[in-house]
Formats: C-alpha cells, structure tokens, sequence
C-alpha cells in the first residue's frame, strides 16, 4: 500500500517531521530527510500493526492530492510511501 506522507522541513535546531493525514494519530520525525523517511517507515508500520492487534479497521490510503491543498499541511512537501501489510 501507498500512503501520502507530509514532511516539514527541518534544520539546524528543529527535525524534519512526518504527518500521515490518512493515518489519524501517526507521525514521526528525524534530524535529517533521510532519517525521517526512514523513521516514516518504521512509524507506519508499528501504527498499523496495533491497529491490527486491537481489531481495528485498517485506514485505506488516498493519494497526494487529497491532502496536498489542505492548509493543516500548508508548507509541506510531499511523498509517497509503500508498506507491504
């Protein structure tokens, strides 16, 4: 599955941060781009695993622009990212 992931930007004093707007509750961070994609990743999956674990409904993933003009996300970049559930 694809998921759209907003990233904010980072520098010197503050990390990168990651939003899933399809995923309500999951976000993740890291000092570098690289790290945060990374950490993204490792976030999405543990999320989905508990929601899994405790009988939850699985979110379905939209595309970018779903979210991309929302202005909760105004300012970020956007990327997709592919899990394997």
């Amino acid at each position: 599955m694809n998921f759209p992931i907003a990233i904010e930007s980072g520098d010197e004093a503050t990390a990168f941060g990651v939003r899933f707007p399809d995923v309500p509750g999951c976000h993740s961070a890291g000092d570098t781009y690289d790290e945060a994609m990374e950490n993204a990743i490792e976030a999405l999956e543990s999320h989905l695993e508990l929601l899994e674990e405790e009988g939850e409904d699985l979110p379905l993933p939209t595309s970018i622009d779903a979210h991309k003009d929302d202005p909760d996300y105004a300012g970020c970049s956007w990327e997709m990212i592919s899990i394997i559930i």
